[in-house]
């Protein structure tokens, strides 16, 4: 995988995968980004709980990545499979280095396989075989969760991805333990 692959058109990248779909996606530089997350949560009363949270993690990122070796890249961006022109995915909130997922809550098996499924899209390892994959730049993929229920990260589904390279992070706060 390489960067070289990509194709960046002055508004959107575009990127063929291994199984011949071609994806594309927004590029708004780092100001328009953080004017996004800073919209979403001044309207904060108004949206989705799970958009929220979304903005808030991004916000964090944003913060921490100001004084190191990168940079906020993506917040709530969806991906898009120009063949058939269907939604292929979304990322929460990325930097040059990680895709990060953020759930309020991860409190059910429903949730744990929807969150397999989803981020079988961003494993490197899975760059030929899913179908869907979107991570052409190998990214470190992490979780950033608040509650798992009555649930540990000793489940099945969560240890899976852990043992796959998936980062788990309990709350914002802590996302200074990537940096």
């Amino acid at each position: 995988m390489s960067e070289k692959q990509i194709v960046f058109d002055g508004q959107t990248f575009n990127w063929t995968n291994s199984n011949n779909i071609t994806l594309k996606w927004s590029g708004l530089s780092k100001e328009a980004i953080i004017k996004n997350i800073d919209n979403v949560l001044s309207k904060a009363e108004t949206k989705v709980a799970g958009d929220v949270y979304e903005a808030k993690v991004a916000k964090k990122i944003a913060e921490l990545v100001e004084n190191q070796a990168d940079e906020i890249t993506y917040f709530a961006n969806t991906v898009e499979n120009k063949n058939t022109q269907s939604q292929n995915g979304d990322i929460d909130c990325a930097t040059k280095r990680y895709i990060i997922e953020a759930k309020s809550g991860l409190h059910n098996e429903k949730a744990f396989k929807g969150l397999k499924e989803q981020l079988e899209k961003y494993l490197p390892e899975n760059s030929k075989s899913a179908k869907k994959f979107m991570n052409p730049l190998g990214k470190k993929v992490v979780v950033v969760y608040e509650d798992l229920g009555t649930f540990t990260l000793n489940h099945p589904i969560l240890k899976e991805l852990e043992e796959k390279g998936v980062i788990f992070i309990k709350g914002i706060d802590n996302l200074k333990k990537l940096y």
